[in-house]
């Protein structure tokens, strides 16, 4: 069985870019965790990456409880443990009911558990998981309920969780 690269946590950090991106972090009340002290190990990366995710989270304007749905259900699809654990907090914290959250782990999802903006999410979610594109029902839904601006920022959103997901499947990083 495959085991993951061990890579070495920024503990102590040393480079002004990785201190000033962990101060940043704790004045929006965020602690630096173990997802940071790894992309850390490349200060300059480390410092874009946590503008471009923050910025995804406080300058979208998906609503946060939809911004949720969506990456918890990609992790669950890409098997995202490390981010599982926070995101299922955050949803909750963004009012997705525990039935709804615990509904994302299930390989075909219940849709009726959800409202038409949140099932098509979801379809967006699967689409984008599966890389098989999506089918015209779930567009026409999406072009009707989401401007282009929110639908790009749920693919980038989709992006960057789908992606932390392999780079946390593959790098031990230790779960929080």
């Amino acid at each position: 069985m495959p085991t993951k690269l061990p890579i070495a946590l920024v503990e102590h950090p040393s480079d002004t870019k990785v201190l000033d991106t962990f101060a940043r972090l704790e004045a929006n009340g965020a602690r630096p965790v173990n997802i940071h002290r790894t992309v850390a190990q490349s200060p300059a990366i480390f410092e874009k990456f946590v503008a471009f995710a923050w910025s995804l989270r406080l300058e979208s304007e998906l609503k946060p409880a939809e911004r949720e749905l969506a990456i918890v259900r990609v992790l669950e699809l890409s098997r995202g443990e490390y981010e599982l654990k926070h995101h299922r907090r955050m949803a909750g914290a963004a009012g997705l009911s525990r039935e709804k959250i615990a509904a994302l782990s299930s390989k075909s999802v219940d849709l009726n558990l959800f409202d038409a903006r949140e099932a098509a999410i979801l379809k967006m979610v699967d689409a984008f998981a599966s890389g098989d594109g999506i089918d015209d029902a779930t567009q026409g839904d999406l072009k009707t309920m989401f401007s282009d601006r929110q639908i790009v920022e749920l693919g980038l959103t989709l992006a960057l969780y789908f992606g932390l997901a392999h780079f946390t499947n593959l790098l031990d990083v230790p779960v929080d």
